[in-house]
């Protein structure tokens, strides 16, 4: 379902977009009405005490939120800011706000959570009820900011600063609201937002930030090698996220001979989807591991990635939020 709505969303031009946009149109009527809603406060908005920071995009697909999120909160701390940060807990089974450590679960907080724990030293609480979470992260840590991984259209929320992500290899597709296109709201939407960033694109000219793979680790004997080892080399490359698409370049730019097995997104590896690759090495993003950690497999690699900004977003963030935090610029 998810690749016959890709084929949808991000073609030219395709007969099955014009049969949806009725229904694109009565989604507008509602997203609409709801937004009004929340801004003429006839819906509750919470505002915490501790300043809160959206990540998020306006689109279906990852555009790389998490990795982002991990790179603000660590970027944050290195200014002595104590960070917390509410993940949805997406395919998680828990209904509750959950702190999440190291004995938490996937199935239970969800992928992205156990990444943002493993990668950060923030207070890391997992639920889907973004009001309930902050509460219940505040009333137990004492944080100077609240980073929400994902959000912009949680409108119960108030935020203090919003970040929208776009991802730079498929933008927008057709420009059509969902279910027509990918959108979940309009592309004006964006200049509501305090800044726009476009991910896994390359330049000094906007706020953009890079997804750079730096290598592969064995998950066995924590051996880190480099694309160029495996040049030539039959690789299998095991996937379960939204878009894969800067990995499969890193692949092509270094000449690895390797076989895609997509998966859906948050998609439960159990380990029995490897058995038939014999001894041929296995690449997973880190995302993908956090649910096989368990699984003693000599033949598993980890792609090791991290998002790099260029300078003029790292001057636009450091200048506002140093002003909305408090610190010293």
């Amino acid at each position: 379902m998810d690749k016959f709505f890709n084929n949808i969303w991000y073609a030219k031009f395709n007969i099955f977009s014009l049969l949806l946009l009725p229904f694109s149109l009565i989604y507008f009527i509602v997203i609409t009405l709801r937004v009004y809603l929340y801004k003429f406060r006839f819906f509750k908005v919470s505002k915490f005490k501790v300043p809160v920071i959206i990540v998020g995009n306006i689109s279906l697909g990852g555009s790389g939120k998490t990795p982002f999120c991990i790179w603000l909160a660590n970027y944050l701390e290195s200014k002595s800011i104590s960070v917390g940060v509410i993940s949805s807990g997406y395919k998680g089974s828990s209904k509750k706000p959950i702190i999440v450590d190291d004995e938490s679960m996937p199935l239970v907080v969800g992928d992205e959570a156990i990444l943002l724990s493993q990668k950060t030293s923030a207070k890391i609480v997992s639920c889907g009820n973004r009001v309930e979470a902050t509460k219940f992260l505040l009333d137990r840590f004492k944080v100077n900011v609240i980073i929400h991984d994902d959000g912009i259209q949680h409108y119960a929320l108030d935020r203090d600063y919003e970040i929208i992500l776009i991802n730079n290899s498929k933008l927008f597709g057709n420009g059509f609201l969902l279910p027509a296109g990918p959108l979940r709201e309009l592309k004006s939407r964006i200049s509501r937002a305090n800044i726009s960033i476009l991910m896994n694109h390359e330049s000094n000219s906007v706020y953009a930030a890079c997804s750079v793979n730096k290598g592969i680790q064995n998950s066995i004997t924590k051996e880190i090698k480099k694309f160029d080892q495996f040049k030539n080399k039959k690789v299998h490359l095991v996937a379960g996220i939204a878009s894969i698409d800067n990995i499969t370049f890193a692949l092509d730019s270094h000449e690895v001979d390797y076989i895609v097995h997509k998966y859906e997104d948050h998609y439960q590896f159990s380990g029995n989807e490897f058995n038939a690759f014999d001894n041929d090495p296995i690449f997973l993003t880190s995302k993908d591991y956090v649910k096989l950690h368990t699984l003693d497999n000599k033949n598993i690699w980890i792609l090791l990635h991290e998002i790099i900004p260029n300078n003029l977003l790292i001057e636009k963030v450091n200048h506002d939020l140093a002003s909305i935090l408090k610190y010293e610029n």
